[in-house]
Parts: structure tokens; C-alpha cells; sequence
């Protein structure tokens, strides 16, 4: 298991799996956990998840390793190797100027991850194992279709190949993975319930606690022009850009091309799509230039608003009225939402019951 191979296993894997990191910590009443007798964990190591109150105590293992499943163990080695991937790759990513902020970020978070990397381990081998138990079986061809969908998902002049690489892992490896996660999803297909279609009741009940969710806010599709201000500009400066902010607009006002103009002289990054800004809600920019787009009149060239990110122009384009949606109108789509929730609850359900059965035995580390 590695980052890369995490990463894109978790990501197919949620799709069927609903458990958080809140309920990955909970441990199931009876579920069978072991723990050494031994707890010398150093200060600044991530506590494992505290086992049952009646759980055995394990006896002192030669490995070295996080978590055990069913004599199944996810070392620690691995685990340090995967974290140290991801920390490496992501650096790469920073400005030097940023490296030694966000290395210590990334430190922080090496006992989130993992936790995360144990609770995923323990889900994932519980379903591996039971899948081999049924005997189910996954193609050549299926993999390779589930490859070819990640291969597709790579930014473009990237190979899969060289990202797994700078991972330390061979796309065999990541095949393993998603052979795995396959046969988890048929496992799962097999083994859980649809769940019935929701009541009349229980759609109105959803529709009149998230009726707002339903609503459709008033909205204004607007592009501005923007010239940068800084609280540090000194008097100069500020007639300067003030000069530069109307000098635009009476061009503007004199009929000028918007786009074209925007695409010369704003310092917003919209000035790349002539400015525009698309459509947005109250509470979405601040006030002064909210105030400006929604009580414009379409397609005038308004005055300059100031903002503490500048001078502004903007343009209104077009002026969307807010909706309030009916039950009727959001049934269907209330029904899906309740039978997916379900749905996602029975496969918890049966994962949990899975991890009852197992043996789980923490490492000390």
C-alpha cells in the first residue's frame, strides 16, 4: 500500500464506503481488540485508539508494527515510508520561501494521518479477507479499466508510472490495491441490502428541516475591473491609481470594449475571462462592492467603488431574482439523498460487523 495507491484507493473506495474519521475511531463494543502490556510510547507519538475496557492484553510482538489485522500487520516502516512520500511530494510543490513553515505543518499532522492510514488498513483488510472468504474474484480486465480511469485522471504530460515512482512504487503495487478494492465493492454489491425507497413522511420530514438547502438566492453575473490599492501607498501613489481607475472609465462610459479593456489593465486574475466574475450571491464579495453590482442597473458602466482591495468598475450583467423550490418540485431528489443515506448506513453497518469479528491488535507504536 502506498501514498499514491492510498489515495486513489480511498477516493474509489468512499464512493461505496460511508465511514468518517469519527466513526473509524469508535470502537465497537465487542469488538476483539489486543494491546501490548507494554506502553513506553514516546511523548510525541499518536496514541492508538483506546481499546475496550474488556479487551486482552497481547503479549509483546518481534515486529514493529502499527496495527495487526487477523495476523495481518501494517508495519511501521510502511507507514513512515508513505507519510515521508507525501511530505516529500508536497514540498516539492512550496515556495522555498515557505519550505520550513509548512514542513512544520506537515509534522503536525503525521499523527492524523496516521490514525487515518491504521483505520484505513483495518477497513480495508477486513473486506480483503472476507472477499477471499467468498471466493470472489476479480479479472485482469477489470483492473486494467479501473487503471486506465486513474491513468486518465493524471494532470497532462505526467505519466501514472512517474508519479508512483517518485512514491517508491511499482504499478503492480497499485495494481494489488485496486484488485483489492474491487473485490471490496463486489463483496459489498453482494452482501448489503438495497434499502427501501423512503416514505412520504420521511421525504416531508427532510424537505421541512432543509427547505432552505432547496432555495435559490438571489444572484448578480457582473465583471469589474480592479486597480490595486495598498493601505502602505502614500499619497502619490494613491492619486495615481485613482487617476489610472477613472481614466479606464471614462473610456468605458465612451463606449469602450469591457473585455478588452479588462484584459489590459485590471490586476484581478478575471482579467483573463475580460473580467468576468460570473454569477454570485449577497455574502459571497464584500459589501461596498456588493451594494455596487446588485443595485446597478444591467449593463451600466458604474462609478468607481473603492474596497480594500482597490478601485473598482463593474458591470452588471444580468440580475437572477431568488426561488423558493416546492416539495414537489425536490422529491425525487430528496428520495435518491434518504435511499443513499441508507444505504451508506447498511455498509457501515456491515463493515462494523466485520471489524467485530477480527482480531485487532495495536502495535506499540
Amino acid at each position: 500500500m502506498t501514498v499514491l495507491a492510498l489515495a486513489v484507493a480511498v477516493a474509489f473506495a468512499m464512493s461505496f464506503v460511508a465511514c468518517s474519521a469519527s466513526d473509524n475511531d469508535k470502537k465497537p463494543a465487542e469488538q476483539k481488540v489486543e494491546k501490548p502490556k507494554t506502553a513506553d510510547t514516546k511523548a510525541e507519538a499518536p496514541k492508538a485508539p483506546a481499546p475496550k475496557a474488556d479487551a486482552k492484553p497481547a503479549t509483546e510482538g518481534k515486529d514493529d508494527f502499527i496495527v495487526q489485522v487477523n495476523g495481518e500487520k501494517l508495519t511501521t516502516a510502511e507507514v513512515d515510508a508513505m507519510l515521508e512520500g507525501q511530505m516529500a511530494s508536497i514540498s516539492k510543490q512550496v515556495p522555498p520561501e515557505q519550505m520550513e513553515q509548512v514542513k512544520s505543518q506537515l509534522q503536525q499532522m503525521r499523527g492524523k494521518w496516521r490514525q487515518q492510514l491504521s483505520d484505513y488498513f483495518i477497513q480495508k483488510t477486513v473486506l480483503a479477507q472476507e472477499a477471499d472468504k467468498q471466493k470472489i474474484i476479480v479479472s485482469d480486465n477489470e483492473v486494467n479499466a479501473q487503471l486506465k480511469e486513474y491513468e486518465q485522471q493524471v494532470p497532462p504530460g505526467t505519466k501514472l508510472e512517474d508519479m508512483l515512482k517518485q512514491q517508491g512504487v511499482s504499478i503492480e503495487k497499485l495494481r494489488g490495491d485496486i484488485k483489492n478494492i474491487l473485490k471490496a465493492k463486489k463483496l459489498m454489491d453482494s452482501q448489503v441490502t438495497t434499502s427501501a425507497a423512503p416514505t412520504d413522511e420521511e421525504i416531508k420530514n427532510y424537505f421541512d428541516v432543509n427547505k432552505s438547502k432547496f432555495d435559490e438566492p438571489e444572484k448578480v453575473r457582473a465583471r469589474h475591473i480592479l486597480v490595486k490599492t495598498s493601505s502602505s501607498d502614500n499619497e502619490t501613489v494613491k492619486k495615481a491609481n485613482k487617476a489610472k481607475i477613472d481614466g479606464i472609465r471614462k473610456k468605458l462610459v465612451a463606449g469602450g470594449d469591457f473585455a478588452k479593456i479588462a484584459a489590459e489593465s485590471s490586476d484581478c486574475p478575471s482579467k483573463s475571462k475580460g473580467g468576468d466574475l460570473g454569477a454570485f450571491a449577497k455574502g459571497q464579495m464584500v459589501k461596498p462592492f456588493e451594494d455596487a453590482a446588485f443595485g446597478q442597473k444591467i449593463n451600466e458602466i458604474g462609478p468607481v467603488v473603492e474596497t480594500q482591495f482597490g478601485y473598482h468598475i463593474i458591470q452588471a450583467q444580468e440580475h437572477m431574482t431568488g426561488t423558493s423550490k416546492t416539495l414537489d418540485q425536490v422529491k425525487p431528489e430528496i428520495a435518491k439523498t434518504l435511499q443513499e443515506q441508507n444505504k451508506q448506513k447498511a455498509i457501515k453497518d456491515y463493515i462494523d460487523g466485520l471489524k467485530n469479528k477480527a482480531t485487532i491488535v495495536y502495535g506499540k507504536n
